[in-house]
């Protein structure tokens, strides 16, 4: 049997409503090299898994499905998906999302063969939230105004400072990113994958538009308040800097925390924490410090979260 120079993986969990037309795009790609595609079923409760298995049938060539007697999460369902992955390219698009250039893989991967330096590339794709039927464009137009190109380079500076993409745009060098470094990280997600390849070579977007980013508001951390999804993040950028050691994400967790603070600061219901949040930014970044002063004024806050005043 021929070896895949491609594995494509679809993770999937009470998907049913999605998953046909995410396969179907898979399908529809045209390529000339072999591929493998890998769909990653988490034991759903819903009629996704049957959908899978027809699918299998019919190409068995080319669909695999991974499954389980009980779920194992998004992560580790991602994981192993990724540890069985034969090709030298991986290439992602999870099971609510679906492709729509048909050359989309044929160019990424052909990138990425007479480009050994390169560890990763993306493209531009459209946002579809679902709850009111409406479409925008993603975040990354300003990479590209005034400019007739194929793509542009980023960097892990340029990742740091602008989401600049979604799961199902990546095809990525499989030896440039270890699946043990995901044990290294509570708050692992898409921006961990992301930074570690970025850190193992150069990345390219291209500007063309290669597929929909479905938002359907079931996601866990969609129901997180702005608050709460805040604080997720500093959490995510405290991770990576301090298991880095890289003061450029030190400087987003700066950042973010800043960000957190000016927003909520006459937020009665978190003061204590946010109290806490500006020690840890003092801490980090001592040109704040008259933000501090300000702010532990306004709360009549002590450095340790203490009332001082009444």
């Amino acid at each position: 049997m021929i070896e895949p120079l491609l594995s494509i993986i679809t993770i999937t969990y009470n998907q049913e409503q999605f998953i046909a037309k995410t396969i179907e795009s898979v399908l529809m790609q045209k390529v000339d090299f072999p591929i493998e595609y890998i769909i990653a079923e988490d034991c759903s409760t819903d009629g996704t898994l049957a959908i899978c298995k027809d699918y299998a049938e019919k190409y068995p060539d080319i669909i695999r499905i991974i499954t389980s007697e009980k779920n194992v999460g998004g992560i580790e369902n991602e994981r192993r998906a990724m540890l069985a992955a034969k090709g030298k390219y991986v290439a992602l698009c999870e099971g609510d999302d679906y492709w729509t250039d048909p050359l989309k893989l044929q160019r990424q991967v052909g990138f990425l063969e007479s480009h050994p330096d390169y560890s990763v590339t993306f493209h531009r794709y459209k946002i579809h939230y679902l709850n009111d039927d409406r479409w925008v464009n993603d975040d990354i137009g300003c990479l590209f105004e005034g400019k007739d190109v194929e793509g542009v380079e980023i960097n892990t500076y340029m990742f740091l400072h602008r989401w600049i993409t979604q799961h199902l745009t990546m095809v990525y060098r499989k030896s440039a990113f270890d699946t043990n470094l995901i044990d290294r990280y509570k708050y692992y997600r898409d921006s961990h994958l992301i930074y570690h390849l970025l850190e193992a070579g150069k990345g390219y977007i291209f500007a063309f538009d290669g597929g929909v980013y479905n938002k359907t508001g079931d996601g866990i951390y969609s129901k997180l308040s702005m608050y709460d999804t805040q604080k997720v993040q500093i959490a995510v950028f405290e991770e990576l800097w301090k298991q880095n050691n890289d003061n450029r994400v030190r400087e987003m967790y700066a950042m973010n925390i800043r960000y957190l603070i000016e927003t909520s600061k006459h937020d009665k219901e978190h003061k204590r924490e946010l109290a806490k949040y500006a020690w840890k930014l003092f801490k980090t970044d001592k040109k704040i410090k008259p933000l501090f002063k300000l702010f532990l004024e306004f709360y009549k806050i002590d450095e340790k979260g203490y009332n001082c005043k009444k």
